[in-house]
């Protein structure tokens, strides 16, 4: 996994957090606490959600160049099929239909050489017999080719679609949290759920019988062309007709299909946020207001699958008309030929006439379920090409990294620059140096650039200009398995998963034992705190960690973190609306943690600036003022005004209304 994911997912944002859809809502994982001017804030599923109609940029324009053919072998890339387990499937596959292809020859030779031919009752009973007893062998035959094709092909399609989905995660974990072309956490839930789920259940119901009625189809036509070349070449005319004139159709349905793929995206993406956020929509009592947004999206996804009942009325039409043109014209030609009508004598006996026209349902039949199955392969396309979508986004190549010395790191920044959206810089022109182990406060106002500053020290964006280095190496040249090792971020709202306390902080380090938990709660202070919970270690968190308070998440984040053992650390806050139960907890947790690392801290309480060695000051992208806390206050610049906005508001806070 690329460190630049997910804020380095085996250490900073709480390991895996990505995972998690609706993770981007943690406060401080992507932007502050209402930063809707801050860039990037259309990571947010809720500002997702609104405009996720439009599939992700970039990606939707490459996907639509792929035709069906050319669609499935992008799918080889990222799926491992055998070759020769496809051709075992084809080749069951034609057996199966051969069986079936074997009754009308059998009833044709019944036919012809007992049943209507003058011979004696022995001869006939011998010649029925024969029929009969090939036709029951050539049932038995196709019964068990089938029943191997079934198998063979679901076994197949599950694996192809598993390859899909962990390639297409894969992908979503390593695309940049700022990227212009990810789409909402919703929909891409919904690219790799429901989208592979309809391609899954079509490929194991109407692609297997898909697969068998055209081997059926074809060996079909091969046999009437035995019995009368000028009858099948009339079948295969009359047959050619429906591609041909269906092509337009086709074309239409598929548009109405990709639009219910894209509104069933939005739709798990409103879902996906309501659910997120149920907490706040009970607490300000906007359930109806909320409710009315989730039934928007369901009627959408309704009134698009109801556009599709036309173009799929047509297409059924399309296959019943063309089989009963070809059964019609059979039965006359066929007919007529046999008798010697208009002098077209082709020596068609009685039962080569039986026989064709049982032929002829062999190929009519599978021609009109093909076609009238054509909707829901056009509807699996649809959500195979949002798939598809995915896998096709640009990510960072692996680099070959470089030899980092030992200890905290310094971080120079020169002339850094970084833009969202081009044209619109968040950071300008940024040249900044902290030394090896220094504790660095970031304070500023909304969108002023600090939380873009943090990303881009630790990776989760690299710089539109400028040159950016830790241990004296240029950030693009470090390996993100480096990367992941020595640095760490911990956010405001610390993400836990829904396990046990002791396995939330294990997952810090693979492979870390419980001798490691233990020691790591002892050097931060915490193994009273953990003895005094319920189950001790064992003590299940709940969902997100909503069965300990805002403190005690993020104690277990801080153990997490210090598990990883980084050389830098970033801190969005830790302390920020951490209860008084266990502020001083955490507190003394920090302080040991942050002891001989370079650490980084996003302010947003002029405390945490009044205790660091040195405080940044944002404005407007560009570091405003740069130097000790005491110094600031003295020259009475913009820090020492937002520091005595500060003191006031928490003196204000603390007298009794």
């Amino acid at each position: 996994m690329s460190a630049t994911d997910s804020a380095r997912a085996g250490t900073a944002t709480e390991p895996g957090a990505a995972t998690e859809p609706g993770a981007a809502t943690e406060p401080g994982t992507a932007t502050e606490p209402g930063t809707a001017t801050e860039p990037g804030a259309a990571t947010e599923p809720g500002a997702a959600a609104a405009g996720s109609s439009t599939p992700a940029a970039g990606a939707d324009s490459t996907a639509r160049r792929y035709g069906t053919a050319a669609l499935l072998r992008r799918v080889r890339r990222d799926t491992v099929v055998s070759r020769r387990t496809l051709t075992a499937i084809l080749a069951a596959a034609a057996v199966a239909a051969s069986g079936r292809i074997v009754i009308p020859v059998t009833i044709q030779y019944a036919l012809d050489h007992a049943l209507l031919a003058n011979v004696d009752a022995a001869t006939r009973d011998e010649v029925v017999t024969l029929a009969v007893g090939v036709g029951v062998i050539a049932v038995l035959l196709a019964m068990l080719s089938s029943a191997f094709v079934n198998f063979q092909l679901v076994s197949t399609v599950e694996r192809a679609l598993r390859d899909l989905r962990v390639a297409a995660f894969a992908r979503i974990l390593r695309l940049s949290p700022a990227d212009p072309r990810a789409d909402s956490a919703g929909s891409l839930v919904a690219r790799v759920t429901n989208d592979v789920d309809v391609v899954t259940l079509y490929a194991q119901a109407g692609g297997i019988t898909l697969v068998q009625n055209i081997s059926q189809m074809l060996l079909a036509l091969v046999v009437m062309a035995v019995y009368s070349w000028p009858l099948a070449l009339l079948v295969l005319v009359i047959g050619a007709l429906v591609p041909v004139g269906g092509r337009l159709l086709q074309r239409w349905v598929s548009r109405r299909f990709d639009a219910v793929r894209s509104a069933v995206g939005d739709l798990y993406a409103v879902l996906l946020e309501l659910l997120v956020g149920i907490d706040t929509i009970r607490g300000y009592g906007i359930e109806e207001r909320m409710r009315a947004r989730a039934d928007a999206g369901i009627d959408a996804v309704w009134a698009t699958q109801r556009r599709t009942l036309w173009p799929m009325g047509f297409n059924v039409s399309v296959g019943e008309v063309a089989s009963g043109l070809i059964t019609a014209s059979v039965l006359v030609a066929g007919t007529a030929a046999g008798v010697g009508v208009f002098g077209a004598e082709l020596g068609l006996s009685a039962g080569d006439i039986v026989a064709f026209l049982f032929l002829v349902t062999f190929f009519v039949r599978p021609m009109q379920f093909a076609v009238a199955s054509l909707a829901d392969a056009r509807n699996a396309e649809a959500g195979l090409r949002r798939v598809v979508e995915i896998l096709d986004l640009p990510v960072e190549e692996a680099r070959a990294g470089v030899a980092l010395p030992a200890g905290p790191p310094a971080v120079h920044l020169t002339g850094v620059g970084f833009e969202y959206v081009p044209g619109r810089p968040a950071l300008r022109e940024v040249s900044v140096r902290l030394e090896p182990g220094e504790h660095v406060a970031v304070v500023g106002e909304t969108g002023s650039g600090k939380s873009t500053f943090a990303k881009l020290v630790t990776r989760q964006l690299l710089p539109t200009s400028g040159v950016l280095t830790l241990w004296g190496a240029d950030l693009t040249e470090i390996t993100d398995e480096a990367l992941t090792r020595r640095v760490a971020i911990v956010p405001q709202d610390a993400f836990l998963f829904d396990r046990t306390v002791g396995e939330n902080i294990a997952l810090g380090r693979a492979g870390a034992s419980a001798d490691a938990v233990h020691e790591v709660l002892e050097r931060l202070g915490l193994a009273e705190w953990v003895a005094g919970l319920p189950d001790g270690l064992d003590t299940p968190v709940g969902q997100r960690g909503e069965a300990l308070s805002a403190g005690e998440r993020q104690l277990v984040a801080l153990a997490r973190t210090a598990l990883v053992n980084p050389d830098l650390l970033v801190l969005d806050e830790a302390t920020s609306g951490v209860d008084a139960g266990t502020d001083v907890r955490v507190q003394h947790a920090l302080a040991r943690l942050t002891r001989g690392r370079t650490t980084l801290t996003i302010a947003h309480r002029m405390h945490t600036a009044e205790t660091a060695d040195r405080v940044l000051l944002f404005h407007d992208g560009r570091i405003a003022e740069d130097g000790p806390h005491d110094d600031l206050i003295a020259s009475g610049g913009r820090y020492a005004g937002l520091h005595a906005v500060w003191a006031r508001d928490s003196v204000t806070s603390r007298v009794p209304g």
